[in-house]
């Protein structure tokens, strides 16, 4: 019995907690919930069968043997560190949270027993650039549209100002690297991190495009890819969730990572 405990019990959190109760139940049990918002872990924790208990971040790791990030990038390096100190499993959603310091926790992962599962988020594709980089890779893109209002709150829009409201065409308000990213679109560069992490670039070496896009209701990604034997090039669209700054992919990808830790087939590198 995999023991399971959630850090975030917000809406990406309180679905995988639901997942796992209706799907896993005979193979997974959630021992443990930790929100900084106690209003958000007592509503989750009523609406679970299992109603687990409340507890620290600490007694959540202490408790699992699975412990499942759904909180925000800047609780990562926090809660991966510990979780692998532990020698816990480590599910992380914000993957974005794990370009902020890569050497620590890589570092904590080679020493050990527990593992760190990353879902490919909205990107497709990932199988073959994971592929490409047993070799070398030459250049790592990535340009990611969305409509403005899955952009208006991010630390990087608002602290300079920008009315994105009042666009009426595609204008590219980012171009940098990943690293840098992840600082200024915190909710939003989740696939930044995964192509990162999947290609084996430093992060300051893939270059970044964020583009507000009055003209679309949709999410896209645009990858593209180049490596000593070929070169990948993928464009992937996905409606927002019910979270704007969340494809509905990424909710799904999410989904189905799950199923490595329960499920007796596992399709794909």
């Amino acid at each position: 019995m995999v023991r399971v405990g959630l850090i975030g019990c917000g809406t990406i959190g309180g679905q995988r907690a639901r997942t796992i109760e209706r799907r896993y139940h005979r193979t997974a049990r959630l021992v443990a919930l930790h929100d900084t918002n106690q209003l958000h872990a007592k509503t989750l924790q009523r609406q679970l069968r299992s109603h687990p208990p409340i507890v620290s971040l600490h007694q959540v790791i202490r408790r699992s043997t699975l412990v499942l990030e759904a909180a925000s990038a800047a609780v990562v390096p926090t809660v991966v560190a510990a979780a692998l100190r532990a020698h816990r499993d480590v599910f992380v959603m914000s993957a974005g949270g794990l370009l902020r310091s890569p050497a620590a926790w890589r570092r904590i992962l080679r020493r050990s027993r527990g593992r760190l599962y990353i879902p490919s988020g909205a990107l497709a594709g990932l199988d073959g650039i994971k592929a490409l980089a047993t070799g070398r890779i030459r250049r790592v893109t990535l340009t990611t549209r969305k409509p403005p209002r899955a952009l208006t709150e991010a630390p990087y829009v608002r602290q300079r100002g920008l009315r994105l409201e009042r666009l009426r065409r595609p204008t590219v308000i980012f171009d940098g690297t990943a690293r840098d990213v992840v600082r200024a679109f915190p909710q939003n560069t989740n696939v930044a991190a995964a192509l990162t992490l999947a290609s084996g670039v430093a992060p300051h070496r893939t270059r970044v495009r964020i583009v507000a896009d009055p003209t679309i209701r949709v999410n896209l990604h645009e990858v593209d890819v180049e490596g000593s034997c070929g070169r990948i090039q993928c464009r992937v669209q996905s409606r927002p969730s019910r979270n704007p700054k969340t494809s509905e992919l990424a909710v799904r990808s999410a989904l189905v990572t799950l199923r490595r830790f329960f499920d007796p087939v596992v399709i794909g590198t």
